[in-house]
């Protein structure tokens, strides 16, 4: 249900529609609202973003940049004094796309970190006409749909695939036993010299007692009279 906004005067409902469209073209969640209609229109929102009956991850992935493109030219409006409309926010931009609460719990929590996965960006981005990046090459398996609980799974394990995850995991495995035993190789044919430096010391020890000064006289052992 859309958030109430505030109360408009009647010069303000006269306001032409900035884009032209049909107004008819928005979701019934839309219009309904004659208010929120004017704000789809001045921001030149595509109308068939403001429609909740696809729930695949790219319409909803396509819906989050048009909320931040809305919002962008509704505050450059505002700093250019050219703002007509009720004094609104961010928060009831987000009913032309969606209810708040899923909002802030799937399509927010899901996409404000997704510029970190450049693959996934991509794939998000793909045209219906485009086969590249593949669904294997991202997700490693094929599914009809993808939800937003397996992008959250793919962010902590990198696929979907358990076959394809427990083999890069046996490959770590070997990666680092591999690195192990090239250090124990290392650390085996690095000669041992000990036993060298200590015959070594010895034959020092001998040479300087050989050459050393006699040792001093014993003192008398009479002693002096009175």
């Amino acid at each position: 249900m859309a958030a109430a906004f505030p109360a408009i005067s009647a010069p303000l409902l006269a306001v032409p529609s900035v884009s032209g469209q049909n107004s008819q073209a928005y979701s019934r969640e839309v219009t309904k609202n004659p208010q929120l209609v004017l704000v789809a229109e001045l921001l030149e929102v595509d109308p068939v973003l403001t429609h909740r009956n696809d729930p695949s991850l790219r319409f909803w992935y396509k819906k989050y940049n048009a909320l931040n493109d809305a919002v962008a030219k509704m505050n450059a409006l505002k700093s250019a004094n050219e703002w007509e409309l009720a004094d609104i926010g961010r928060t009831e931009l987000i009913n032309l796309f969606a209810g708040r609460a899923y909002w802030h719990s799937h399509i927010k929590k899901s996409f404000m970190d997704i510029h970190n996965y450049k693959l996934m960006v991509k794939w998000l981005e793909r045209d219906e006409n485009e086969d590249e990046p593949a669904d294997l090459e991202v997700w490693h398996l094929q599914k009809a749909h993808y939800t937003f609980k397996d992008l959250g799974l793919w962010k902590r394990e990198g696929t979907l695939d358990k076959t394809y995850q427990r083999q890069k995991e046996k490959e770590k495995g070997k990666g680092k036993t591999r690195a192990s035993q090239r250090t124990e190789k290392g650390r085996k044919v690095k000669p041992d010299n000990s036993a060298d430096e200590s015959a070594n010391e010895a034959e020092v020890l001998r040479k300087k007692k050989k050459s050393g000064s006699k040792p001093a006289p014993k003192a008398s052992g009479y002693k002096s009279q009175k």
